[in-house]
């Protein structure tokens, strides 16, 4: 989902409702949201659904650089998917969605950290 400014949680809601697995954020500049779209991460996140957070820009990866936005994206649980587009993180989670067995917010995790999310021990 894009984020604008003013943009709340309704479509994150409306997504996991659908039955979406996790959702990708397409974040303002390094990663940024309103603080309605923070709290609408923070209950995707608590429900187990996997957030990744990536830049609608041309280019440059996503950090969590101001305390009233990307970090409280980070404190919300939101994965930062680095240099990924959205367009890339969509098919990362749609992959890990797809492992039977096993979380998916646990597989993106490992993955983003340059882990092996396959392997038993994460590594």
């Amino acid at each position: 989902m894009p984020v604008y400014p003013g943009a709340d949680g309704l479509f994150v809601r409306a997504s996991l409702d659908a039955g979406a697995t996790g959702v990708v954020v397409a974040a303002a500049g390094a990663g940024n949201a309103g603080p309605e779209l923070v709290a609408a991460v923070g209950d995707a996140v608590a429900a187990g659904h996997p957030v990744l957070v990536c830049s609608r820009v041309h280019s440059g990866p996503v950090v969590p650089l101001y305390a009233s936005a990307g970090a409280e994206l980070r404190r919300a649980g939101a994965l930062f998917a680095g240099d990924l587009s959205p367009w890339q993180a969509r098919l990362l989670l749609a992959a890990a969605s797809a492992v039977p067995g096993r979380s998916p917010q646990e597989l993106v995790r490992a993955w983003l950290a340059g882990q092996d999310p396959l392997s038993g021990d994460g590594s």
